[in-house]
């Protein structure tokens, strides 16, 4: 079963700047990384629960799972999302080198 992707504002946000930095450096790559990023996204659609729990997991009380994509260059990226009924919600993207997410940077809705 295919479910709804929401991605919240703080996703959207850090996916964004994720997105601009790259660019700076390299507006092909940054194209490239965002294409991963929804191929990535796509793919938890279908079949979130293939995905591991999130080192974040404990900090809250619904279960957090990530999902990891690669670019083409081999630097992992990482989503943090949760699933609601059939609705799986994207929380928050980090980079490489990005700490683990505190308490207070996970809203789960």
């Amino acid at each position: 079963m295919t479910r709804q992707v929401t991605i919240l504002p703080r996703a959207e946000r850090d996916a964004q700047a994720i997105f601009d930095w790259i660019f700076e450096r390299s507006p092909e790559g940054a194209r490239r990384w965002w294409n991963a990023l929804e191929g990535a996204i796509g793919a938890i659609a279908a079949n979130p629960q293939r995905c591991g729990l999130a080192p974040e997991d404990d900090l809250v009380p619904c279960e957090l799972r990530q999902f990891l994509f690669k670019t083409r260059r081999g630097r992992t990226y990482r989503a943090v999302f949760t699933v609601v009924g059939t609705e799986v919600r994207v929380l928050r993207v980090r980079g490489p080198g990005q700490p683990p997410l505190e308490r207070e940077e996970i809203e789960t809705d």
